[in-house]
């Protein structure tokens, strides 16, 4: 029989919590050795590294038409006719 600490049985709830939201998307490993690989002992350690992946992607990945960075997905107007005939020689006309 195995027993856990208190902090490693809070850890494997929530990440059984987190998988559960998910719903069959992307589920996170149960296992604590891999976690602790990562430093992670805690529920608020995994909370924290999961928050900092999400900081990281989310200025490549934003929809959020709200965010600064949005630009609608359209190329920055160009000020001048030469930046237009450098597009259009890049275009191969």
């Amino acid at each position: 029989m195995t027993f856990f600490t208190p902090e490693a049985k809070e850890l494997i709830d929530y990440i059984a919590f987190l998988n559960e939201k998910a719903k069959g998307g992307f589920m996170l490993t149960q296992c604590l050795t891999h976690w602790a690989k990562y430093g992670i002992t805690t529920k608020e350690e995994l909370g924290d590294y999961l928050d900092d992946c999400v900081a990281m992607t989310k200025p490549y990945n934003s929809c959020d038409s709200n965010d600064d960075d949005y630009d609608g997905g359209h190329d920055p107007i160009e000020p001048t006719w030469d930046a237009v005939s450098r597009h259009d020689s890049n275009e191969g006309w």
